[in-house]
């Protein structure tokens, strides 16, 4: 399966928000506007699937909880894809689910950060998100 394009504009990061709920679609996506990324929304996994399959973003946020869906799922298909963005998870769930998440993720070879729970410190993610930037542009200027 041939992977997806990727931008190569060394100013450009782009960020793809995976949330059912639209208004934190819409909140998380205007941190990541203020940021510096171009930002990319699906609802659902078929939509974030169909997003991931043409595209490789810089970095991604996942809620776990997609409808009827989970974001494992999500996570399985970029470990198919061999994904090395920066995935952020953002949940509702309680620790222990978070962590267990991480630790599949992360066993999964992919890039998992610090989750972060819902109600989500707008404050954090602005930080975490300026991190993932810094380590995109290094990673564009070293033509990873």
């Amino acid at each position: 399966m041939p992977h997806p394009a990727r931008v190569t504009d060394l100013t450009r990061y782009s960020l793809l928000v995976i949330e059912d709920a639209l208004i934190h679609r819409t909140i998380i996506a205007k941190i990541g506007d203020k940021v510096g990324f171009v930002t990319r929304s699906a609802g659902s996994v078929e939509a974030a699937e169909a997003l991931l399959r043409t595209q490789e973003f810089d970095a991604i946020t996942l809620d776990l909880a997609l409808g009827e869906h989970i974001g494992l799922e999500v996570l399985r298909l970029l470990a198919e894809l061999k994904s090395r963005a920066p995935i952020i998870v953002i949940s509702v769930s309680d620790d222990a689910v978070l962590a267990e998440t991480c630790r599949i993720g992360r066993s999964l070879d992919l890039n998992i950060w610090q989750p972060l729970r819902k109600p989500i410190d707008l404050r954090r993610l602005r930080e975490m998100l300026e991190q993932v930037k810094a380590c995109s542009g290094l990673l564009k200027l070293a033509g990873a």
